[in-house]
């Protein structure tokens, strides 16, 4: 059962359109996974559809189409979700298939550390979209961040100062604090997370390759 949701106003902004592609794609991922969120998310959009039936009418643009049909797939629940991509051998969901085969065929895993490799996704530069591959028993390097962290784990479990995350949970972090993910031993993490800034590490000799790495 999924113990850490998206907050109301990610929820909001969301069905408003109002986030950034990078933050979109997460909330969208969560969204499938969690059926309560995924209600609230349809309850704001019927409320705005009754507003704009209130208004008086507007062309539409050329996009507009694209759009729409676009968000409809990114909403699709989780009875949709393919059981692997090509190169993790796990689940991911509906939003995330696209961009993540996109970047497998491009280059494939990035080694970052032991136990830990990376894809970046491609989108907006408002904010950076990667998915983590976690080996079991991985413990992240102590660190905090510059700004809004937002990690969903769609595979697998960690745990960190903020408590216990497993697929479909979400943890919404801030410059306010400093954790140590540790992946359970119990099989591989895969964690999609959104950051606006590098990540502060505590250790120095990180710090020095930390523009190499590209964290």
């Amino acid at each position: 059962m999924i113990q850490h949701h998206t907050s109301q106003d990610l929820l909001l902004d969301y069905a408003a359109g109002g986030l950034d592609e990078a933050s979109s794609i997460l909330v969208a991922s969560h969204i499938a996974l969690c059926p309560a969120c995924r209600s609230t998310v349809a309850e704001a959009e019927n409320l705005g559809g009754a507003l704009l039936e209130s208004g008086e009418p507007e062309a539409m643009s050329i996009s507009s189409l694209a759009k729409v049909l676009d968000r409809i797939g990114m909403q699709a629940d989780e009875s949709s979700v393919p059981k692997a991509d090509a190169g993790a051998n796990t689940a991911l969901t509906q939003p995330l298939r696209g961009y993540v085969s996109d970047q497998l065929a491009r280059g494939g895993w990035r080694w970052i550390a032991p136990g830990l490799r990376q894809v970046v996704l491609t989108t907006s530069k408002a904010a950076t979209a990667r998915l983590f591959r976690l080996s079991p028993g991985t413990r992240v390097p102590v660190h905090s961040h510059q700004g809004q962290e937002l990690t969903l784990v769609l595979t697998g479990s960690y745990r960190d100062e903020c408590g216990v995350f497993a697929r479909g949970d979400v943890a919404n972090l801030d410059d306010s604090v400093t954790h140590q993910p540790v992946v359970s031993r119990d099989g591989e993490c895969l964690a999609l997370a959104v950051t606006r800034a590098p990540l502060r590490f505590r250790n120095a000799a990180i710090r020095l390759i930390q523009p190499l790495l590209g964290i």
